[in-house]
């Protein structure tokens, strides 16, 4: 069918002139007529699920001959928010797009649209990505319609809508953390060290619910965050008040359970979050934010603002350090426990902590082939070794060999920070960088191991004075 904007835009006002005495047939029609006019004659029809069903909305999939597949919710009006008002808190989804996108969650669906036939989201259902947005129908002609067309589906041309680049995404996370701080901090004046805890321990949640790693307790503390997030998003006051009593009780499981030094009690914190009438409006639009502004370098790009020496950092590529590859180099089984690696954040940037991690985790795996194989010449054969032997044998394996990221934490790696704020954004990131170095290597933890023991300060005129200098080198061992 010939498909023109005006057709479009005469529809959609038609539709939405005539809601007072409209039905379910009539708001079929009119979705039929649209969908036609962008030439998928025949979308499928497939069952709504919990939200949709709730919502009375009208749900399709559109395919292009099975290359791209398109989950389509049309919803009576009032279900959704403006989304130029969301994207102007920085956020990605209003609660309905947000329960209808968790809902099309399959490996077989590639995007998402979801509309009123005036207010209309669009999604890359695999990233969380808004792509489209409109608030009225001449801005769906505008920003979407085109993309929509079945021809154009067909052409790859969904695959070539320009995504927000991570500079913009980093900004709109750290404006949105900016935005809370200051909210809190006028609600109830505190420390800006307590606050930045807040949002460090809010990001570090978010990735470990996206990284499979822990084996007994994520799916029962992810179930009680989710609680906590619909009780937020409720229309009962009390429900809504005593969220932030929750929310301390949950990072208080978080540090026992998951053996996070990030999440130990402080006071200051607690008594911020207890009856704090912000904490239900915050936890639900921490939600509405998409995955995709989770990621490691989304997060360390948030920090590019500020001192210049600080965005130095943010930005630095580690360097060749060839005594430090020699150092490493040199390492034998019998001293790879004692096996060190120094590096100040202070002169060599952030990115250098996951360089340099990552050398020594490959360090520890190399040295357990090694013993694998060294055992394995003198172990005799496995139908004549009982299990003592066997165990003998296993003990004599290197410390460093057995519990790789724990022994590194606790021994092998050090970062020195000179500032307050130094500790604060490389603490966070190494976190992150251990739960992301643990579902790449399908590694599943009973705990976190604890970092405290990683970080060391140091005096900031002795950092200043070789500032400018050839990083130096930082080995022990």
């Amino acid at each position: 069918m010939h498909n023109s904007a005006s057709e479009i835009t005469k529809l959609c006002e038609s539709w939405w002139g005539r809601l007072a005495d409209s039905s379910k047939v009539e708001q079929r029609a009119y979705v039929m007529k649209l969908l036609a006019l962008l030439d998928w004659d025949l979308p499928i029809p497939f069952s709504p699920k919990e939200t949709a069903e709730r919502l009375n909305g009208l749900t399709y999939l559109l395919r292009d001959g099975g290359q791209t597949t398109i989950a389509a919710y049309f919803l009576m009006p009032g279900a959704l928010d403006a989304p130029s008002t969301v994207v102007e808190k920085g956020l990605d989804f209003c609660l309905t797009t947000r329960a209808l996108t968790a809902e099309s969650q399959s490996p077989n669906v590639h995007y998402v649209l979801i509309s009123d036939l005036c207010r209309t989201y669009f999604y890359d259902a695999q990233t969380d990505e808004l792509l489209l947005h409109a608030d009225d129908p001449a801005g769906f002609n505008r920003e979407i319609a085109e993309y929509l067309k079945r021809g154009a589906v067909s052409r790859g041309a969904l695959e070539e809508i320009r995504r927000e680049p991570r500079s913009v995404a980093a900004r709109r996370l750290r404006d949105w953390r900016k935005g809370w701080k200051r909210a809190l901090s006028e609600y109830n004046h505190i420390s800006e060290t307590m606050l930045d805890a807040l949002m460090d321990r809010l990001l570090i949640v978010r990735f470990v619910f996206q990284h499979d790693i822990l084996r007994r307790t994520r799916r029962r503390l992810q179930s009680r965050f989710l609680e906590l997030v619909a009780e937020a998003a409720s229309d009962t006051a009390t429900a809504r008040r005593d969220c932030g009593g929750k929310l301390v009780r949950l990072f208080h499981d978080m540090w026992l359970d998951w053996g996070a030094d990030m999440f130990c009690p402080l006071q200051e914190l607690d008594e911020l979050l207890e009856e704090n009438e912000l904490v239900a409006p915050l936890l639900k639009e921490f939600t509405l934010l998409a995955r995709s502004k989770f990621s490691i370098a989304t997060i360390l790009e948030s920090f590019n603002y500020g001192d210049p020496t600080e965005k130095m950092r943010v930005r630095m590529v580690p360097d060749n350090n060839e005594e430090r590859e020699m150092y490493l180099g040199r390492r034998r089984l019998d001293d790879i426990d004692e096996t060190r690696i120094e590096m100040d954040v202070h002169e060599e940037g952030y990115r250098a902590i996951f360089h340099w991690f990552d050398k020594l985790i490959a360090l520890y795996e190399g040295m357990d082939r090694a013993f694998e194989a060294e055992t394995g010449r003198e172990a005799p054969p496995r139908s004549d070794v009982d299990l003592f032997t066997w165990s003998e044998l296993d003990a004599r394996r290197p410390a460093a060999c057995s519990d790789k990221f724990g022994h590194a934490c606790a021994k092998g790696f050090g970062i020195y920070y000179t500032s307050e704020k130094e500790l604060r954004i490389s603490r966070l990131l190494f976190v992150l960088h251990l739960i992301a170095s643990c579902a790449q290597k399908q590694q599943a933890t009973e705990q976190l191991p604890r970092v405290a023991p990683v970080f060391m300060e140091r005096d900031l005129k002795r950092a200043s004075r070789s500032l400018g200098t050839s990083s130096r080198i930082l080995v022990n061992g």
